[in-house]
């Protein structure tokens, strides 16, 4: 599915890319990228998507805390259970749950295994440009060409 320019603005908008670089970017003019972003309430938007990526993550990750905390004491309550002489189905019986690990991986799954989308790409170049920026003006010059050839190819293959 390809991206009208109008939804790549908003998408990259979101992301915290300035209207100018969109503009740039999307190659259209500062003023029509201006114009997205007020019909659209994008401002409003790009925070509340910020604000929901974060309560997200934080909360993943608290439940990640929670579930390992809670497996590792189960762990330890059956650990005290083993014995050399248990026949193999009292042994089965003292396995982690497989609800339990499943649990913990999926949350794992969430929190790290996330692979990269659009608006990830989108944030790491946007971050890489600024740090270059600062670290080499010239070099950064050179690759803003070349970044935003990438992301423009990129958003058509979506």
């Amino acid at each position: 599915m390809e991206l009208n320019k109008k939804a790549a603005a908003e998408l990259l908008f979101k992301e915290g890319y300035e209207q100018k670089d969109i503009a740039k970017i999307l190659k259209l003019s500062e003023a029509t990228i201006s114009k997205y972003v007020t019909q659209g309430g994008l401002r409003k938007k790009r925070l509340d998507h910020s604000i929901k990526r974060q309560t997200s993550e934080e909360n993943a990750l608290s439940a990640l805390a929670h579930q390992t905390t809670v497996i590792r004491m189960i762990s330890e309550k059956l650990t005290e259970q083993l014995s050399p002489e248990l026949s193999t189905e009292e042994l089965g019986k003292l396995l982690i749950p497989k609800g339990e690990i499943d649990a913990v991986q999926k949350l794992f799954t969430t929190v790290k295994g996330k692979e990269l989308d659009w608006s990830a790409i989108v944030r790491i170049l946007r971050e890489f440009s600024v740090w270059l920026k600062e670290e080499n003006l010239v070099l950064a010059q050179n690759i803003i060409e070349p970044i935003d050839k990438y992301l423009n190819e990129k958003r058509k293959s979506l």
